[in-house]
C-alpha cells in the first residue's frame, strides 16, 4: 500500500449540499417551543406560525438577510420544483429559523434583489435559505439576482409541478406558477387564455386546481425566532443545523464571516490556502485561523476574529502576518525536520509553534535552536500533543514564546508536549508493541527513513518521497508477507511497525509473497541497515517471527529516542505501564493489561474481520469490526474510517467526524455496542 494513499489530505474547503427532502416533504429538524423561552446557553426562543408568503416578503424587501455564515444557494430547478410539490400537497416543509440580535453582524448579499434596507436591524436567516430562495424567485421572478428567470410551470392536467422544456414551453396548459402566485389572480382568465372554454367539463375542477396553488401563499410555517447577542453560540448552532454533507466546521464559518467584513478577504484567503496545497502542505482552515488569531492578539480561539472590535484593517494585518508566518514554518518543517508534506504531520497545528516563533524572530534562530525546535516537532507529533484541548495549550505556547528566550522556552516547549512522559525517560520496546501504520510513531520512522536517505533494496537509489516515475513511490511493505503469518501469529503481531518496512512499489512486487529467508539474501547488507532490519539471519525464518519483532522493536526504539533527543535504551532500564496523568488535561485512560486468551463465548461472535460491533450517534449508525486478541478496532467505511489500537481511539474519530465541535472524549468501551448481542463492548473485554 502507497504511504501517500494512507494520509488523507483535508483542505478544508466546504463542500456544496443539499438539504435533504423528498416528495413527502422537508425533513429539518423542527424545534418544539410552544411560546418563547430561555435556553441553557443564554438565549431565547420563540416560536410562531406564520404565512410563508410574508416571509418571502420579508427576505425581498430587507427586513431578513443572509449572514455571511450561511453558505451560497446550492439548489438545482428540481429541487424548487419539489418543494412546490410539497407544499401543494400540504407538506410539512420545516421551519424557518431567524435570529435576533443587537450585534452587528456581517451579512452576506441574497441571491435575490433585496429592494430596501431597514432601518433598524435586520433578521438574520440561519435556516431556510433555500426555501425561501426558492419562493422569491418563482414568486418574484424579476428578484433573481442573476436575472436568469426560472421557469416553473404547473400542469393543470396532472397536478405536477414542471421545469419545462422547449418545446413544454408551448404547451398552453403548462401554466406558469408567478402568475398563480398573485394575490387577485383571475383563474377564468387564466384558463380562458390557455384556450379553455368556460363550457368545458374540465374547467370547474381546473380552476379548484389552480386555486389550491395560489393557496401556496397561505400556507402556515413555523417560524423559530432565536434571540441572542452571543455570535459563537450562534455559530455553534448554526453548524449543528448544518449536518448534511461535509459538515461546515467553525472555521468555514469564521472564514465566511471575515470574508464579509474584508471584500478581497475570500480571495486572498483562497489563493494562499492553494500555494500551500501546491506545495504539498495544506492546511486545514482550523489551524490557519488559529495561527491568525493568536497574531491578531485574540488568543487561539479563532471565533474571536469576528467580534466587532476586529476591523477590516486588523484582519488584513493579521493576514499578511499568518501568510508570512506560516511560509516560515513550512520552510523549517520542511528543511530542517524533513517533513516533506502536510500529510505526514500527525496534527496541522504541528506548524503553530514554529510560524509563532520565527514570526517573532523574523525567521531567525540563534546557534542550537534549529536542533531544539526540531526535537520539540518530533516530540509533538510522537504523543500527539494536540489530540485534546488545544486552543488551551496553543494559548499557553504563544504566552511562552513571548514570555521566555533560549533553552528554558525550548525546556519547557519540549516538556509540555512530552505529556505524561518525564523528558529524560527513553522510549522502551514495549513502546512499541500494538502500535501500527496509523500511530505518530509510523511517521517519525518514515522521516527517519528520508533523514537517513534510505535506499531501496531493490534498485539502490534513495527513497524520494514524491518521485516522478509511479512505480518508485514508497510503499510500507511487510517484512513476514501478511500471507505467510496471519495464519500462524496474531494480527497485533504481523501487522505492527515491527513488521513494516519502506520500499518501492516495484520492490513490493519483487519480493511478492516470500519469506525473509528467501529474498534478505539477494539485498546489501548496508541496505537492511537503513532500516533497522536485524542482521541476525536466523531471525529470518517463519518459526522466528517473535523474535524478529522483539529485536527490530529495540533498534526501531533507540531511532526514534535519537529523533526525540531521548536517552538511548541499553536493555537496563524499566519500562512503566502507565505514567501519571497530568492533573489539567483530560485524557481516556486505556486498560494496559496486555492481550488475553480469547474465551470461547467471544470466539462464537468473531468473524472473518473480527466482532461486529457499532454505535448510533447523532442519528447515524457507524459500524466497525474489534479484534478481541489485540483489541483493535477497525472501522471499514464512513465517519472515522479506519484502523485504531483502542476502542476510545476508534470512538474519539467517530465523534470527530460527526461532532468535531464537542470534546471528543469517549470511552470506547461503553461507546460501542456488540451488534449480535446488543450488549456494550465491555461485556467481553
Amino acid at each position: 500500500m502507497r504511504l501517500s494513499g494512507r494520509l488523507e489530505r483535508d483542505t478544508g474547503q466546504p463542500r456544496a449540499t443539499l438539504e435533504p427532502f423528498g416528495r413527502v416533504g422537508f425533513s429539518r429538524r423542527l424545534i418544539p417551543c410552544a411560546r418563547a423561552k430561555h435556553t441553557q446557553a443564554g438565549g431565547s426562543m420563540g416560536l410562531a406560525n406564520e404565512k410563508i408568503i410574508s416571509q418571502v416578503e420579508d427576505l425581498l424587501q430587507g427586513r431578513v438577510v443572509i449572514p455571511s455564515i450561511q453558505r451560497d444557494f446550492v439548489w438545482m430547478r428540481p429541487d424548487v420544483r419539489d418543494l412546490f410539490d410539497s407544499l401543494y400537497r400540504g407538506y410539512p416543509v420545516g421551519a424557518l429559523l431567524l435570529w435576533k440580535t443587537d450585534l452587528t453582524v456581517p451579512f452576506k448579499t441574497a441571491a435575490v434583489v433585496q429592494t430596501d434596507k431597514s432601518a433598524h436591524h435586520p433578521l438574520y436567516l440561519l435556516d431556510g435559505q433555500q426555501r425561501l430562495t426558492s419562493l422569491a424567485w418563482v414568486y418574484r421572478p424579476e428578484s433573481k439576482a442573476d436575472g436568469r428567470f426560472i421557469d416553473l410551470r404547473f400542469d393543470v392536467r396532472t397536478e405536477e409541478f414542471v421545469n419545462p422544456s422547449a418545446v413544454q414551453r408551448k404547451d398552453p396548459l403548462l401554466i406558469p406558477v408567478s402568475t398563480l402566485l398573485q394575490e387577485n389572480v383571475q383563474f377564468y382568465q387564466v384558463l380562458h387564455k390557455a384556450g379553455v372554454p368556460f363550457d368545458d367539463p374540465d374547467f370547474d375542477t381546473w380552476t379548484q386546481r389552480l386555486q389550491k396553488v395560489n393557496n401556496v401563499r397561505h400556507h402556515q410555517i413555523a417560524v423559530i425566532t432565536y434571540e441572542s447577542d452571543d455570535y459563537e453560540e450562534v455559530a455553534e448552532l448554526f453548524a449543528r443545523l448544518n449536518k448534511g454533507g461535509r459538515r461546515l466546521s467553525k472555521g468555514d464559518l469564521v472564514y465566511s464571516a471575515i470574508a464579509a467584513r474584508w471584500s478581497d478577504g475570500l480571495d486572498t484567503m483562497d489563493a494562499f490556502h492553494q500555494e500551500l496545497q501546491d506545495s504539498n502542505f495544506a492546511l486545514n482552515r482550523e489551524a490557519v485561523l488559529r495561527l491568525m488569531s493568536l497574531l491578531a492578539g485574540t488568543g487561539a480561539h479563532h471565533i474571536k476574529l469576528i467580534g466587532a472590535d476586529v476591523d477590516e484593517a486588523a484582519l488584513k494585518e493579521a493576514w499578511q502576518a499568518t501568510e508570512r508566518a506560516l511560509r516560515f514554518a513550512i520552510d523549517f518543517l520542511k528543511g530542517e525536520c524533513s517533513i516533506p508534506r502536510s500529510e505526514v504531520l500527525s496534527s496541522p497545528n504541528v506548524t503553530i509553534v514554529p510560524a509563532l516563533l520565527l514570526h517573532h524572530r523574523d525567521g531567525k534562530l540563534r546557534p542550537g535552536e534549529a536542533q531544539l525546535l526540531r526535537r520539540w516537532a518530533y516530540t509533538a507529533m510522537a504523543f500527539s500533543h494536540y489530540s485534546l484541548q488545544v486552543e488551551g495549550k496553543l494559548d499557553a505556547e504563544a504566552r511562552l514564546i513571548k514570555a521566555r528566550e533560549g533553552e528554558g522556552l525550548f525546556a519547557e516547549l519540549i516538556r509540555r508536549a512530552s505529556g505524561t512522559r518525564s523528558l529524560d525517560s527513553a522510549l522502551h520496546p514495549r513502546d512499541l508493541e500494538q502500535k501500527y501504520s496509523t500511530h505518530p510513531f509510523f511517521k517519525l520512522l518514515y522521516i527517519a527513513a528520508l533523514r537517513g536517505t534510505a535506499r531501496d533494496w531493490a534498485t539502490n537509489i534513495a527513497i524520494s518521497d514524491q518521485p516522478m516515475n509511479s512505480g518508485a513511490k514508497i510503499e510500507f511493505h511487510h517484512v513476514f508477507p501478511r500471507a505467510r503469518v496471519q495464519t500462524t501469529y496474531a494480527k497485533e503481531e504481523w501487522n505492527s511497525l515491527a513488521n513494516l518496512g519502506f520500499i518501492t512499489g516495484q520492490t513490493n512486487k519483487m519480493i511478492s509473497s516470500r519469506l525473509p529467508a528467501e529474498y534478505m539474501a539477494a539485498i546489501a547488507p548496508e541496505r537492511l541497515a537503513e532500516q533497522w532490519i536485524p542482521d541476525d539471519p536466523e531471525l529470518r525464518s517463519l518459526d522466528r517471527f517473535p523474535d524478529f519483532l522483539a529485536a527490530r522493536r529495540r533498534l526501531l526504539a533507540n531511532v526514534l529516542n535519537e529523533l526525540l533527543g531521548l536517552p538511548t535504551y541499553d536493555g537496563q532500564a524499566a519500562h512503566r505501564d502507565t505514567d501519571e496523568l497530568p492533573a489539567d488535561e483530560e485524557v481516556i485512560a486505556e486498560d494496559p493489561a496486555r492481550p488475553t486468551l480469547v474465551g470461547a463465548e467471544v470466539q462464537k461472535l468473531r468473524t472473518d474481520q473480527g466482532v461486529e460491533i457499532h454505535v448510533i450517534y447523532e442519528g447515524r449508525r457507524s459500524s466497525a469490526y474489534y479484534d478481541p486478541s489485540s483489541r483493535t478496532v477497525t472501522i471499514p467505511s464512513g465517519p472515522g474510517r479506519g484502523e485504531y489500537e483502542t476502542p476510545s481511539g476508534a470512538a474519539l474519530a467517530v465523534v470527530r467526524a460527526l461532532k468535531p465541535h464537542v470534546n471528543p472524549n469517549r470511552n470506547g468501551w461503553s461507546f460501542w455496542t456488540v451488534s449480535a448481542t446488543g450488549q456494550l463492548l465491555q461485556s467481553i473485554r
